[in-house]
This record gives structure tokens, sequence and C-alpha cells, in this order.
């Protein structure tokens, strides 16, 4: 089998962009013939590119379009699959993979077609104002990078591909992340006999190097962004006196970053108890998670499947995670984790309070998420679910084919 994956990398590396360098590397250990077209909203030809001129090409580019075309007449793939195509490469790449024969596949790693900001998020809070509708309200809103020329545009890309019928047309075979998401998704009107939900999936670290209960240390990793929560999580920790029971690590980088060190300044919260780290490589994260007690999560939009849940699962930590969407279903309270409401400084305390006190329940729920991991996030169950769906997506195109080979009888 040969198959084409098409990834427009982000400004700010993170978990789409683990996702897809993972799944690349596991098909390549499989024996696929894989070839990997990245592009880049920053760069081309070694020149800045206007942001303005490549949001406005984004509902369809005409060029990755030709592009896309000619690396397909060249390798000939029996299955695209596509990551990211936000902004340069465009849905216009998928009927582009599907004219040369192709069967398409999409990963929906958020929820760009349907919200102008891709999070459901508005003024901190879920909202779903625009799901299955016209991104009007986004549009004024300003909820893409607080301009409404640019919410204009990715409002444009959600609208002009939905009348094509892009997403029914083109697309064979959608990949959401979670069941949640899916639901998502079927709400969004997109065909629910094509979406299959396969989740992300790290290689397996080994067997723990320590127990939780041997560890003081709280680990949150990611953007900081005002959707992940951050700031709830530092007013949590100094609202119930965390630094007398463990010490708290911010891995990551983003836009709030000086915000935060401001914040947790005002707070009394001072390194060593609370540091920040900013950001660090992967290679680095899963070893801070390896010998952290457990990781935490507070974010307040519907994440779709953050890779640290699974590096905590894999290295046999708990996580102390947002009580919505796809985090509430990853991360079973109890079970293999402790969850709050998203938002609720409070309860969010208490729930690291309880794990930070409590040895016995931080090593059993950490026992629990290695055997979670073990059980459904491994490489070898990933990559049996990823050929099952692109087995699928080429049944699809040859029946599609065949259908049209089928001569009309005359009456």
């Amino acid at each position: 089998m040969k198959v084409l994956v098409l990834h427009n990398r982000y400004r700010l590396p993170g978990g789409e962009d683990g996702a897809f360098r993972a799944e690349t590397a596991m098909l390549r250990s499989q024996g696929i013939d894989v070839m990997v077209h990245q592009t880049d909203n920053g760069e081309e030809n070694g020149a800045l590119t206007s942001a303005a001129e490549i949001l406005w090409h984004s509902a369809w580019s005409q060029k990755s379009h030709d592009e896309i075309r000619r690396i397909c007449d060249r390798f000939q793939p029996d299955v695209a699959h596509t990551h990211n195509f936000w902004m340069r490469l465009s849905p216009s790449v998928h009927d582009a993979c599907h004219a040369s024969g192709a069967a398409t596949v999409q990963t929906l790693h958020n929820f760009r077609l349907f919200c102008v900001n891709a999070l459901f998020l508005r003024n901190g809070k879920v909202c779903q104002d625009c799901l299955g509708k016209v991104p009007w309200r986004g549009v004024v809103r300003k909820c893409y990078r607080h301009s409404v020329v640019a919410s204009a545009a990715t409002a444009a890309m959600i609208t002009a591909n939905r009348r094509r019928q892009t997403w029914n047309n083109d697309v064979d075979a959608f990949i959401a992340l979670t069941d949640h998401s899916r639901a998502q998704f079927i709400a969004g009107e997109l065909p629910p006999d094509r979406i299959f939900v396969k989740p992300n999936f790290i290689p397996d670290p080994g067997e723990p190097v320590c127990l939780p209960s041997e560890s003081d240390l709280i680990v949150y990793a990611g953007r900081l962004a005002v959707e992940k929560g951050v700031n709830i999580l530092l007013s949590a920790w100094a609202r119930n006196k965390l630094s007398r029971l463990g010490r708290l690590l911010v891995v990551g980088d983003g836009e709030c970053r000086r915000s935060l060190e401001r914040q947790a300044s005002a707070l009394g919260l001072q390194p060593p108890e609370v540091v920040f780290a900013g950001a660090r490589s992967a290679t680095e994260i899963p070893a801070l998670i390896a010998h952290a007690r457990a990781m935490v999560l507070p974010s307040l939009y519907f994440e779709c499947f953050p890779l640290n849940v699974l590096e905590a699962f894999a290295n046999g930590r708990p996580l102390v995670a947002s009580a919505h969407g796809a985090l509430e279903e990853l991360v079973r309270d109890g079970e293999v984790g402790l969850t709050a409401p998203p938002g609720d400084i409070a309860a969010l305390g208490a729930a690291l309070e309880r794990l930070l006190r409590d040895d016995d329940l931080a090593d059993t729920l950490g026992r629990q998420a290695r055997v979670e991991y073990l059980t459904r996030y491994t490489e070898k169950e990933n990559c049996k679910q990823l050929l099952q769906i692109y087995d699928f997506a080429r049944r699809r195109v040859s029946s599609l084919a065949s259908r049209k080979a089928i001569p009309a009888v005359s009456g």
C-alpha cells in the first residue's frame, strides 16, 4: 500500500504535529510506502507570505490543488491521509487526491469545520452557537485572532466547503479521536457512517521508573493559552495552599506566559514551589512526567485528545482534568484520575490536594492508568485500527468507481 500523508505545520508545535509524526513513523514501521508532504503558513520559497493572502485562499487553494494533483500523479497513492489542512493546503487537496483515484481520509484534530476558532470556546466558556449553521456569529464576535477580517476568512472556508459539499463528496473516511468528538461532528452534519473513532497513541516507554507516591511534583505541559485554563490552576494552587504539599511545574510557552507569571507572582507562588519551565523538547516532557506524581489538564474548552493524556497513562501517572468533553471520557473520575468542573477553582484545588495527600490513591490511579494505556493506546492496537479505516476508504472508492462504470440501461 502507498500512503500520501498531508499536514500543515503549526507555528507553535503542538499535539497535532506530534500525532502526525507518530502515525507516519508507525506506518513506515509496518513496511508501508509513505510519502509526506508538509506545508507551513509562514514561508514559501524562503520568503514570508502575507497572512491575509493565505487566509483568503484557505477556503480553496487552486495552487495547493494543482501541486497535490502533480504529487499524486507521480506517487500514485492508494490512500491520501490529511491531518491539518489549515491554512495553506486548504480543503482543495481532497478533491485533488480523489481526482487521482486515491481514497481520502481526514483526521479531525479540532472543530475547524464548524467553528471559526476551532475550539468551541468564547469568553472562557464552551460555545457551540455556530455548530451546523452559517458561522456569522464568529465573524461578528471576532472569534479568530480577535479580527473581523481573519474571522471572516475562516467563516468563508467553513461556508464555502459546506455549500460545495466537500466533506460529503471528497472525503471517504473521517477519524474522530473520541466518542465525544464524533458526536459533535455528527451534530455538524458530517456523514455518520464515515466517521470512525481512533484515538491518538504513543510508543510504550516501558514500565514506570517509580511510583507516583515517591514524588510531590504536579506537571502541567502544554500551550500557555487562555483556553488551557492555567490561570485557574494557579488560583486553585494558591487557594488551597498546595505549596505546603507539593511542587507545580508549568511546562510550555505561548501568548499568556507573561500574564501567567505575573499572576503567579501576585499570588505569592514562587520557585521552587511553582516553576515556569518554558518549552521543552518532545523527549524531555515524558521524562518529567515519568518522575511526577500526577499531571493536570484544566482545559476550559473541548479538547479532542491531548497527547499528554497518553504520556501520563503510559508512565503510570494519574491525571487531574476538567470534567467535560473528551477529557471526561478519557479521564474517568476515580479510575485513572480525578476530575473537576472546568473553571471551578475550588473543585480543582480540592482534587489536587486529595491526590497530594493520599499516597495510596495516587499509586492506585497510576497503576490503573498504565493498564488503560496497555489495553487501548498501544502502537499495535492503533495500527490495526488505522489500517481498517484505510481499507474502508479504499472499498468506498472502488464501489463508487464501479457504479460509475456501469452503463445506463435505456428503456
